[in-house]
């Protein structure tokens, strides 16, 4: 068994998600599912946006300088980290996921609110979600996630 007793860094997650992970799930994906380019792409560039900016340590984006491209990046997540504390919610396998994901969705849509654009209608929203693209795009997410809070265990004797 693989057992970390240190907490990983922003760079260790990182090289390990994109050098070491994302080929091996891109392999495996390929390999098994045969997909299309466009949700290869759709897979890799989420899992990378999903490593880089969106991982559960958004819980403290507040402390990351905002005039830097990984600051400016993560500016949805500013007042992410305002209301989830470090290693909670924001560390749970899928839900953590789940909550970055409705809390990026949020923060999209309220721009798009403020702006006075359509939203979109429900039968539109229900088509997106399950389109193939949203499936890859969610699991990749899932899936760096997995990455990062598995470098992030801790083993105690």
């Amino acid at each position: 068994m693989l057992v970390f007793f240190f907490m990983a860094q922003y760079k260790t997650h990182s090289t390990f998600n994109i050098f070491l992970a994302l080929p091996l799930f891109l392999w495996g994906i390929m390999y098994f599912f045969h997909p299309q380019l466009n949700l290869i792409i759709t897979f890799s560039s989420c899992f990378a946006y999903a490593t880089l900016f969106m991982n559960p340590d958004q819980d403290i984006t507040n402390k990351i300088k905002l005039f830097s491209i990984r600051g400016f990046l993560t500016l949805p997540f500013r007042g992410y980290s305002l209301i989830f504390k470090h290693r909670g919610i924001s560390h749970s396998f899928i839900l953590g996921t789940t909550t970055r994901v409705l809390w990026l969705g949020g923060f999209f849509y309220g721009i798009l609110y403020v702006l006075d654009k359509p939203f979109f209608k429900r039968n539109e929203l229900i088509a997106i979600l399950k389109s193939d693209h949203f499936l890859y795009g969610f699991s990749a997410i899932i899936l760096a996630d997995f990455c990062h809070l598995l470098l992030d265990f801790k083993h105690k004797k």
